[in-house]
């Protein structure tokens, strides 16, 4: 029996989310460029992604964990070049969101996209 083609699930999704999304860039402070023990201002550093932003459904929105102005985001992994955490920023249009959570749908082993829960 044939194993299934995760690099070809991973072109689906960067095509649906090329074709549907918006591009959009992971900010990720990096260490600045002095010693280790004086390091200086961390310098944050732009990852283009390409992603969907969608809002929570309402049966969703607690008040606690999802908040109403949170937004749901889906950012495909292919070309992606790090993998987001929740430390760094997601850049929405002009606007700087604090990523929440990060769930990565990755069966075997190979990310597909990544389910983000943004908050500005």
């Amino acid at each position: 029996m044939a194993k299934f083609d995760y690099a070809r699930a991973q072109a689906t999704a960067l095509r649906l989310l090329d074709k549907f999304g918006a591009a959009g860039a992971i900010i990720r402070d990096l260490p600045g460029s002095g010693p280790e023990w004086d390091p200086g201002e961390p310098v944050p550093t732009a990852h283009t992604c390409t992603m969907a932003v969608l809002k929570f459904d309402n049966k969703d929105i607690d008040g606690t964990l999802i908040k109403a102005s949170d937004k749901k985001v889906y950012i495909a992994a292919k070309g992606l070049a790090i993998v987001p955490v929740t430390t760094d920023r997601l850049l929405i249009g002009t606007v700087s969101h604090t990523i929440i959570r990060v769930m990565s749908l990755n069966p075997a082993g190979a990310s597909v996209y990544f389910e983000v829960q943004a908050r500005v």
